[in-house]
């Protein structure tokens, strides 16, 4: 006689599931905590590169503002930086003052399927708050506190209502036009983090989290490197962080990529 046991998970009182096991094991099949916001909708990342220099004999650097939002969602993040030469880098926390200026790039969902929507704008020019996409088939109100980032200007703001084809914000900021031209590119998705790429220096901050440099010196200026961090840092809501990217090579090339959930913590 045979027998087995079923193992179950319960969300709440009336509603549970089967706990999987790996047939050749019998192992439990689970997934990280960063796996499970991926497979949510919730976890986000912002990917690029530039090219900073140092000619004539002058450092070029580069400020990323980033604002986490004041509702309780916070930002486990992670970063990779490499450089093809000499870069310093350092990361503030509380930074006030300054930054103006800069252009909002586009933060992407890494679930392209949940709580994701993309498109182009159907409707006329100069459309300040209203996008339209004949394309979709929303349901009423249903995108309300998502953010949209125009990727054609690079501008973004938070939804206050949609129809079946229309998103309204209460105003586009960060941009180059801030407004809807026919055709721009857009991305719906629930990130409540503001990221503003090239503000001006921020002219004071209470913590410096990381200062790392990395290179050769002298004559070996082309010969670059990287920086990352895999443990994941836990950002304060409602604060204002400052990233800086400064070469000391010519024709330096600075990739860059961050990533990170949100999450309410449970405690």
């Amino acid at each position: 006689m045979s027998y087995w046991k079923a193992l179950y998970a319960y969300f709440s009182n009336t509603e549970g599931d089967l706990v999987r096991m790996d047939a050749s094991t019998h192992s439990l099949q689970t997934i990280d905590y960063a796996h499970h916001e991926t497979h949510g909708g919730s976890h986000f990342y912002v990917q690029g590169y530039t090219t900073l220099g140092n000619d004539p004999g002058v450092d070029d650097t580069l400020y990323v503002k980033l604002v986490t939002d004041n509702s309780a969602k916070w930002d486990h993040f992670l970063y990779k930086i490499n450089s093809t030469g000499i870069l310093t880098s350092t990361f503030d926390e509380d930074a006030t003052g300054g930054m103006a200026g800069g252009l909002r790039p586009t933060i992407h969902a890494n679930n392209r399927n949940v709580s994701c929507w993309t498109g182009l704008h159907t409707g006329g020019n100069n459309e300040a708050t209203v996008l339209t996409d004949s394309t979709k088939a929303w349901t009423a109100d249903e995108l309300i506190g998502f953010q949209i980032f125009n990727s054609t200007d690079l501008s973004s703001g938070f939804i206050t209502g949609n129809t079946t084809n229309t998103v309204t914000v209460a105003a586009l900021a960060g941009g180059t036009g801030n407004d809807w031209d026919t055709g721009d590119a857009y991305e719906i998705n629930k990130s409540l983090t503001v990221m503003t790429s090239g503000v001006t220096i921020a002219t004071s901050y209470i913590q410096r989290l990381e200062n790392d440099k990395w290179g050769a010196d002298g004559f070996k200026e082309t010969i670059g490197g990287g920086s990352s961090r895999d443990d994941e840092l836990v950002l304060k809501e409602n604060t204002t962080y400052l990233r800086s990217f400064t070469s000391s090579a010519a024709a330096n090339i600075v990739q860059f990529k961050a990533s990170w959930y949100e999450h309410s913590d449970k405690s």
